[in-house]
């Protein structure tokens, strides 16, 4: 078994491909066991676009062991089990190599688009139509609770009243409008719809 996997030439197959393994297989437990990434490295590298997933890119750790895992295990076999000798089997490896890394890199930044990001900025609010979670007393006696519908996702604020009709509490799942927001205490301050 040794003198398969370390004789000859194929070394040149099988120490890329025991470390890209063993590097994805660290990741994984660390991942597993709670671990923050103990592995990762900060490559200052200006990544341009908005889209999700733009640090997985070619130099990643992530696409990098991937690319040796690929070359590794794919040129491995092909110098061992198929008649196409070292050159062959290092065309080959190359080959599986960049697309394993292109794998890597697409399954990473497919899975990332798919988070939904719901952070929202209150100032968002100012004019919508919510409805009252938790009644909204008069003006000046306190505060309650209205929840919204923005970006597709439910957020609830808390809410005082303002305007004309504001000596009235609005009571639980009445319609309000949003006439302004109070960004130094992330209130909204609402009235009837």
């Amino acid at each position: 078994m040794m003198n398969m996997l370390f004789g000859e030439l194929a070394p040149w197959f099988t120490a890329p491909a025991l470390l890209g393994t063993g590097f994805l297989m660290i990741q994984l437990v660390l991942g597993e066991i709670g671990g923050d990434g103990a592995l990762d490295v900060d490559l200052d590298v200006d990544i341009e676009g908005d889209h999700p997933g733009a640090e997985f890119g070619w130099l990643s750790l992530q696409s990098i062991s991937a690319f040796f895992m690929g070359y590794g295990w794919i040129g491995f076999a092909a110098y061992r089990f198929l008649d196409v000798g070292f050159t062959g089997s290092a065309v080959i490896a190359v080959v599986a190599g960049v697309g394993v890394a292109w794998l890597m890199v697409w399954l990473l930044r497919s899975f990332l688009k798919l988070q939904n990001n719901t952070n929202v900025s209150i100032q968002q609010a100012r004019g919508m139509v919510g409805e009252v979670y938790v009644t909204v007393p008069p003006e000046g006696t306190g505060r309650g609770e209205v929840v919204l519908v923005i970006n597709n996702s439910r957020h609830s604020y808390f809410a005082i009243q303002g305007g004309e009709n504001a000596g009235e509490a609005i009571v639980t799942h009445t319609r309000v409008r949003v006439r302004d927001v109070d960004t130094a205490s992330n209130i909204l301050i609402v009235e009837p719809a």
